[in-house]
């Protein structure tokens, strides 16, 4: 893989996360009701701020994920 190849989405950010928020249903049951992404860059500690992938993929802060750069490096 090279840098070419990635986008710079949360899933490939050192400060993107992502969750979801799920409906519990009646017969016992869960379902994904929502995702969301949120950016735990430093700088903007101690706030967690909920994003929209578009902003994280032309986000100046936006950092190669540590456990994809040894790949991206070879």
């Amino acid at each position: 893989m090279n840098l070419r190849n990635l986008r710079c989405v949360p899933w490939t950010c050192e400060w993107g996360r992502f969750g979801m928020t799920a409906e519990q249903l009646a017969s016992g049951g869960s379902r994904v009701d929502g995702v969301f992404w949120a950016c735990h860059h430093p700088g903007l500690a101690p706030d967690i701020r909920l994003i929209v992938r578009g902003e994280c993929e032309s986000c100046p802060l936006w950092t190669l994920a540590a456990r994809l750069a040894a790949e991206v490096s070879t």
